[in-house]
């Protein structure tokens, strides 16, 4: 078995464990579950909605640090986005996402960084700007005290 094969479980209808990192992912970005582009302010906002709601159990989500969004990306692994581009991310995680996912890094206060699952790279973007905005929530592996 591969350690790709390995790492990502299908925990639910709702969430994928990666055992390597011991963290939690939602199976769809918020451009999925909401339907609708955000920037990364309205993202924060997004996660806290589902923490209150307790989605999938929980009451810790919270969007990736951009290390943990930079591990998601494997060269090995297809998958497509919203618009029918290639992506390299898992196939356990829905396909038709968002390409760009808003972590939680921030420099100056205003500039967040944006990983690119086309393309793997990182960049900054004014954390008020909507185009395209979404991201895939995080929890810690372990139980939250909610």
């Amino acid at each position: 078995m591969s350690e790709e094969s390995t790492r990502f479980v299908e925990a639910d209808d709702d969430t994928i464990i990666d055992g390597a990192k011991r963290l939690v992912w939602a199976k769809q970005d918020t451009w999925q579950m909401s339907k609708k582009w955000m920037n990364q302010r309205q993202i924060i906002e997004f996660a806290e909605s589902l923490n209150r709601k307790r989605f999938a159990g929980f009451a810790n989500w919270r969007l990736p640090t951009a290390e943990e969004a930079k591990s998601l990306f494997d060269k090995k692994q297809q998958n497509s986005d919203n618009m029918g581009k290639e992506i390299y991310l898992s196939t356990l995680f829905e396909p038709g996402c968002g390409f760009l996912c808003w972590t939680s890094d921030v420099r100056h206060n205003i500039q967040g960084i944006r990983l690119s699952f086309r393309k793997g790279v990182t960049m900054y973007d004014d954390i008020f700007r909507v185009s395209r905005g979404a991201s895939r929530l995080v929890r810690d592996i372990e139980k939250d005290d909610s």
